[in-house]
């Protein structure tokens, strides 16, 4: 429940104080006085938008506080825990807003965030206003009011949170297929530099060995003749190196037998002779190797043509060509990875879409049941508000067509499109809201909603402004019963012209405003029963009052006790 509510400095308000009490709260007033100052200060505290327009001309600053008593089984209760919040039975709200635009937000002395904030204040209070019997022209937002009533919230959550993961699984996936589409030609272009260069079986470093082997070839000749000479030499011939290491051998006896320190000489000589055999040895077989082959040599020239060729498009050694092949065969490799994810993703968004769908429809059929019970009910409190012959629907989309599984019908909301129909009088076919309701008309839906809606929540306290708009006489009254009623089991307060709503009220509060030099004032103060006589005279009488409007006044006060 509202307690205290006290602006500071909000648009023409200097200050003002008020307390509510329990049961239904009327707030009256001529046009202009600043009531409807009222209802936006408490959208402030509720979370709302705030500017520094609103802040009182020659103000730094502006103010609003609210205190509300809750009892300790309630939901926020959990929620001021998580906050930090202390709480002893009263919640109290500081909203405060400074010129350059900065907001805070203080819970019980606690400074939170204004997203913490709303997450908190549908359980303190709802507001109707003029800007919400417009919304009940809009069909987009139907659907909510048929779920709130419903109580569907944990349902609707579910199937929003399975909507978003199947979007984004959905998006991913094109996102994926539009890359790979994107990248299709590329990827081709790269599996044909891939085979070919697979297809040339290069070999590390052959590219150096060939061009080698091409020399010694080339050069086959001069090499046989080099080492065949060099045989001879060492070996074959009459006078050979190796032939004449006898002669040297016994000298080198004679030497060391006479000087025993130089016996390590011959050692010397024998590893020569060895040295030299093995040379022999090796000059005799490298010649008999060395032939000039004209088919080797052409198929090395073709093998290093088709390097060079290769070498112009991948690199201009063969190094440089296996390090692209290794290249092209990564990214390839990532690309079957990426065949791999898609197959996932497909499978993703498959079981994704069934699961969705699942509680899609579990949410669809609730809707179609509550419709039914909504529309019923509707029209039970329509009737009480002079509108008994008023018929009252709600039109699904998919009533008349089929396929409303397909995915072009999905959305955060489910796969429902709904409409609430009136027919306001016997004989007139159900119509869209916004074909056939008045302002009246709306007012009465928007209330009936509202005390159906009521008992869902756990807001304490309901406030309206304009819900007098288009009625009268005796439709005005039965308003203000209404209103009497659902303030039975919810704090009302009721912001309205009509004195015959006024008279319903268990207190009445009178906003006045007054020019006080070059200042506006704007106060509110709680009427006594003289007071408000006066007051519903007013409202009954416009610019004078007479003793004939003050005692249609006290008949008003008088038959509304009569109906408790």
């Amino acid at each position: 429940m509202l307690s205290e509510l006290v602006v500071h400095n909000l648009a023409i308000i200097r200050h003002l104080e008020v307390s509510f009490g329990h049961g239904l709260n009327i707030v009256s007033g001529e046009t202009g006085a600043g009531k409807s100052i009222l209802v936006g200060a408490v959208n402030l505290v509720l979370g709302s938008r705030a500017s520094q327009e609103l802040i009182r001309s020659g103000a730094k600053e502006a103010a609003v506080e609210a205190a509300f008593h809750l009892p300790r089984q309630h939901t926020l209760v959990s929620r001021l825990s998580e906050l930090g919040c202390d709480f002893t039975g009263e919640l109290v709200v500081l909203r405060t807003i400074n010129r350059n635009g900065r907001s805070r937000i203080f819970v019980n002395d606690q400074l939170v965030t204004l997203q913490q904030f709303q997450r908190m204040t549908g359980f303190l209070a709802s507001i109707s206003g003029q800007h919400e019997h417009q919304s009940l022209l809009n069909p987009d937002l139907h659907l909510g009011l048929l779920d709130a009533f419903g109580d569907f919230e944990d349902l609707c959550r579910k199937v929003v949170g399975l909507f978003q993961s199947w979007s984004q699984a959905r998006d991913e996936l094109r996102r994926l297929k539009l890359s790979k589409q994107e990248k299709a030609d590329q990827l081709d272009w790269m599996r044909f530099q891939l085979q070919e260069l697979e297809a040339a079986e290069l070999i590390a470093d052959e590219d150096e060995a060939l061009a080698q082997e091409i020399t010694i070839i080339k050069h086959a000749a001069t090499l046989h003749d080099a080492a065949q000479s060099s045989f001879q030499t060492i070996y074959a011939d009459r006078n050979a190196i190796l032939g004449q290491l006898s002669s040297v051998e016994k000298q080198l006896e004679i030497l060391a037998n006479i000087d025993h320190k130089q016996e390590s000489l011959l050692s010397h000589l024998e590893q020569a002779r060895i040295h030299l055999e093995e040379l022999a040895h090796s000059l005799q077989k490298y010649a008999s190797g060395i032939k000039f082959d004209p088919q080797r040599l052409s198929a090395i020239e073709e093998r290093l043509a088709l390097l060079h060729r290769l070498g112009k498009k991948y690199g201009g050694s063969v190094a440089e060509m296996l390090s692209r092949r290794d290249d092209l065969r990564q990214a390839l490799e990532q690309d079957e990875q990426l065949d791999l994810l898609e197959d996932r993703l497909d499978k993703d968004l498959l079981r994704l879409r069934d699961e969705y769908l699942e509680k899609a429809k579990e949410l669809s059929k609730k809707r179609h049941e509550a419709a039914t019970q909504l529309a019923r009910e509707v029209e039970n409190v329509l009737a009480a508000l002079d509108m008994d012959r008023a018929k009252f629907a709600v039109q699904f989309e998919d009533d008349a067509k089929e396929g409303k599984t397909v995915e072009a019908n999905f959305s955060a909301a489910g796969i429902d499109r709904l409409q609430f129909l009136l027919s306001a009088n016997p004989g007139e076919e159900l119509k869209p809201l916004v074909k056939v309701a008045s302002g009246g008309e709306l007012s009465r839906i928007l209330l009936a909603l509202k005390t159906l809606l009521s008992r869902q929540g756990e807001a304490e306290t309901l406030i309206f402004d304009e819900v007098d708009a288009g009625v009268g006489g005796r439709t005005a009254e039965l308003v203000g019963r209404q209103l009497k009623n659902l303030a039975e089991k919810h704090q009302v307060i009721c912001i309205t012209h009509l004195p015959q709503i006024a008279c319903y009220g268990a207190s009445h509060y009178k906003v006045a405003k007054e020019a006080r030099g070059d200042e506006t004032i704007t106060s509110i103060s709680s009427l006594s029963h003289e007071e408000r006589i006066e007051e519903l005279a007013r409202m009954l009488g416009g610019i004078s009052v007479s003793d004939k409007s003050r005692a249609q006044a006290v008949e008003f006060l008088h038959r509304a006790r009569l109906k408790e």
